[in-house]
This record gives C-alpha cells, sequence and structure tokens, in this order.
C-alpha cells in the first residue's frame, strides 16, 4: 500500500495541518510540519490498511493524528469496518455527532460485528440513546453471535513430547489467557506440557475487536462453563484423570483460574497464577478451597492495581491451602527463566517435585 490513493493522502494532510497564524512563515512550517510528519511518514511506509490502523494506535499520536490515519484506511479498504468505527469513536470524542453518525453508519454498512466493544465505548456515551446508534448497535450484536458461534470458549491442546511418561489417564493443565489474546497454544508452550500434562488452551467469553482477541467476562461462573465444556471435549477423545486438572493463568486468566479454584475446588486441583490482573469482576473474598496447592508468581514492577490483586489472592488462599510465592524484578509478564521456572511450578502443584 505504499501508492496511496491521492483522495486519502489529501484528506489527512487537511484533517492534520493546523492553521497557524503567525508571522514568521518559517516557525508556522516548522510547526506545520511537526503536525503532519506523523502521519505522513506513516501514510507513506505502512503497507496495508490494517498497518495505519496500527500506527494510528501509537499513544504518542494526537487525536488528530489518529484520526486522519484512521480516515485514510477507510478509505484504502472499503471492507475495514474498524478504521470506520475508530474514526467515529474519535469524532464522538469531540463532539461532531454528525461525524460520529456518518462514520458509525459507515462501519455498519461495512459489516461491523463486534457488538461488546461497541456497547461500552466510553466514547460514545453521549450517543447511547439516539436511534442511529441504538440501530447500529442491533446490528452489530446480531452479526456477534453469528460471528463469535464456535470460537468463544474453543479449545487448543498440545500433548506431552512422547519421551514423557505418562499415566493413562492423563493429568490436565487448563491454560486461561490474558486480555485480548487467545488460548491458542504452539511450540512455545511445549516445556508446559512436558512437566507431565495435558496443555487444554481456552478461549474466553467474550470475543474482542478481532477474531483471534478474547476477553474473559461475566461472572465467573461463565468461564468455569466454557473450562468445563472444553475438559468434556478433551475427554471425548482420551482419558483425563479429571481429579487432576489443573489451572493455570496469565493477568485476566489468572484472576479467573484463581476464582475458579475458590468457587469450585471439588473440579479443580490447584492453580498457577502469574501477575493476575482485571478490572471487570473484583478478586473473590472467600474461599471454598481446602488443601489445594497455589503457586503465585508477580513482577515487582508491576503496577500497584496488579501487586493489589496478587496480595488478595495470597491472602484469599493463604490459610487453609499450600500456598507457594514468588517475584521476579519485571513487569506485568513472564519472567525471563519461564520455560524451566514454569514446569517446576506446575510439577510442584502435582505433588511431584519440591
Amino acid at each position: 500500500m505504499r501508492r496511496l490513493s491521492v483522495l486519502a493522502l489529501s484528506s489527512a494532510l487537511a484533517l492534520c495541518t493546523p492553521t497557524v497564524f503567525a508571522a514568521d512563515d518559517d516557525s508556522a512550517s516548522t510547526i506545520a510540519f511537526k503536525a503532519v510528519s506523523p502521519v505522513v511518514n506513516a501514510l507513506i511506509n505502512a503497507d496495508d490498511a490494517q498497518e495505519l490502523m496500527d500506527k494510528a494506535e501509537d499513544d504518542e499520536l494526537t487525536v488528530l493524528q489518529s484520526l486522519a490515519l484512521y480516515l485514510a484506511a477507510a478509505r484504502e479498504d472499503p471492507q475495514l469496518s474498524q478504521a470506520s468505527y475508530h474514526a467515529a469513536a474519535l469524532f464522538a470524542r469531540r463532539g461532531d455527532d454528525e461525524l460520529a453518525q456518518r462514520y458509525l453508519e459507515e462501519a455498519d454498512e461495512r459489516g461491523m460485528w463486534f457488538a461488546p466493544v461497541l456497547a461500552e465505548d466510553e466514547d460514545f456515551k453521549d450517543l447511547r440513546q439516539t436511534e442511529f446508534f441504538q440501530q447500529a448497535l442491533a446490528h452489530t450484536q446480531a452479526r456477534y453471535e453469528k460471528v463469535a458461534a464456535g470460537r468463544v470458549g474453543a479449545t487448543s491442546v498440545l500433548q506431552p513430547s512422547r519421551s514423557v511418561p505418562m499415566p493413562a489417564c492423563a493429568p490436565v493443565l487448563v491454560w486461561l489467557h490474558g486480555y485480548g489474546i487467545n488460548g491458542e497454544l504452539d511450540d512455545s508452550d511445549q516445556p508446559l506440557a512436558d512437566a507431565g500434562v495435558v496443555l487444554l488452551g481456552v478461549n474466553g467469553t467474550q470475543m474482542r475487536e478481532s477474531l483471534d482477541s478474547f476477553a474473559w467476562t461475566g461472572p465467573y461462573e461463565s468461564t468455569h462453563r466454557v473450562v468445563q465444556q472444553g475438559l468434556d471435549e478433551l475427554a471425548a477423545g482420551q482419558c483425563i484423570d479429571r481429579r487432576q486438572v489443573y489451572l493455570m493463568g496469565f493477568s485476566q486468566g489468572a484472576q479467573h483460574a484463581g476464582a475458579l479454584l475458590a468457587q469450585h475446588p471439588a473440579d479443580y486441583a490447584g492453580v498457577l497464577l502469574v501477575s493476575p490482573g482485571g478490572w471487570r469482576q473484583p478478586v473473590p473474598t472467600e474461599s471454598a478451597a481446602r488443601g489445594k496447592r497455589v503457586f503465585v508468581i508477580n513482577g515487582e514492577q508491576e503496577g500497584p492495581a496488579n501487586q493489589k490483586m496478587s496480595a488478595d489472592f495470597r491472602a484469599l488462599f493463604g490459610q487453609d491451602n499450600l500456598l507457594k510465592s514468588r517475584t521476579h524484578d519485571g513487569g506485568h509478564s513472564y519472567p525471563q527463566d519461564w520455560q524451566s521456572s514454569f514446569p517446576q511450578a506446575i510439577r510442584w502443584l502435582m505433588g511431584k517435585d519440591g
């Protein structure tokens, strides 16, 4: 897409270039160039409309600069409903209701399907009761139901390497991903399975803005249902030990994994919580888990909210269960040694290693 349409380029530049009243022409040119250059660079160097979208999300850009890139992306790819949607949201944020309506209707016409994102977008808070917004939301919700079917709660399975000795009925480690990603497993996850478990990845309970982006939402019971459904599907193809079902989660997935053990201890044998974090639901204040193994890991450089959630889970499981705890010197991420330390933690959950 290095040869952008002239219309897209001129539209973006017209929107982004400020009107400058200054006696010094050089000063005015410098100010205008600084405002326009990030947009021009993106338009010149982006390979496609999606890359323009990605560049528009740069935190260092102004609202107008991002808006220019979304508009350019919308013109470059008439099928890209996300570009029109983001343009509508930014117009709404600026209080330009007419243009917000125009581009939201364009996104609707292009097949916008990500209803949960639209429904909760604070940029549209003043327009939610309008007829055009309600109509677009209804259409989007209908599309979402079709798109999400078969994807929400979908599973991915990774078996241990053949050299790993396994019982006839295998223990299972259920992997709950962080916000905005998915449960798809690949070769990089093999060290986890080689700890002696069948690794089961599960997509979250809600799709976000792309087909491979999910979140864990609603009550914890909805997460429990999709996990149990995934286990049932796995059990239909091989023998698994339902008494040895362990949970492992990162970020929002860790929050939900901890809640599942607290509320359904008969179904889960232990949990590895890695950097728990989230804002949609509170951490449970009571736990029915007794005698379970719980391992909590978090980074010392994580934000205060995540630090508190890690502390809350340590307190929740600290009295009546066997709790192990670790911090690492990073932030909201895996520790650098995760390929060796996580398998060791998994074996500890199963009572195999110190």
